[in-house]
């Protein structure tokens, strides 16, 4: 049975607030089908991995030119969560981020590109990319985290599933929603309403 653990699930659960306290809200749900492009539960998190590293970090830093001028600002610092799925053995993954608003049409287009690319497509199998935009960011998180360990889920109100079998890594966020982040957050929060 796979199971999101307690460090990365408390993170995910702190990362609306955390990304909102950054100016950063997480505003899209990315879900890549990884089966559906040939990976399989043993490659996921490798595939992922390298799709952040090669493509998207370097994208969220990156504005674009037109006519030898700005046209679209950097996407800034990347802030993101991830969780790996494979129920009924078809290996996915959901991705809250934050990407700007004047942005989301250029993330899709260059996302689209980047799978088709890493994958070996001229088109992407139909429904193995679904972005969407996120209106409720602490709705989001619950539906990310439901493959939490079911001792920690039950403490935390959480309905368990079983996320099926990952190889790696099962959840994941940037850096700059960690513990090292939120935490000093949490104990400012706790004391300013105690006070």
């Amino acid at each position: 049975m796979g199971q999101i653990g307690r460090k990365a699930g408390t993170t995910i659960l702190h990362g609306p607030r955390t990304a909102r306290t950054h100016g950063r809200p997480f505003n899209t749900l990315v879900t890549i089908r990884f089966w559906q492009l040939g990976s399989t539960a043993e490659t996921i998190e490798k595939d992922f991995r390298f799709l952040k590293a090669r493509w998207f970090q370097p994208w969220s830093n990156r504005g674009t030119i037109r006519n030898g001028k700005p046209n679209l600002p950097a996407n800034g610092t990347p802030t993101y969560s991830h969780v790996h799925e494979n129920s009924s053995g078809k290996p996915h993954t959901h991705w809250t981020l934050h990407v700007r608003p004047e942005n989301s049409a250029r993330f899709a287009v260059a996302l689209d590109r980047r799978l088709r690319q890493q994958f070996g497509f001229s088109t992407l199998p139909i429904g193995a990319l679904d972005i969407r935009s996120i209106t409720n960011d602490e709705g989001a998180k619950l539906y990310m985290v439901k493959t939490l360990d079911p001792h920690f889920a039950r403490l935390w109100g959480i309905r368990s599933e079983d996320g099926g079998h990952i190889q790696g890594r099962r959840a994941d966020s940037s850096r700059n929603l960690g513990p090292s982040t939120w935490q000093p957050l949490k104990a400012a929060y706790r004391a300013a309403t105690r006070a």
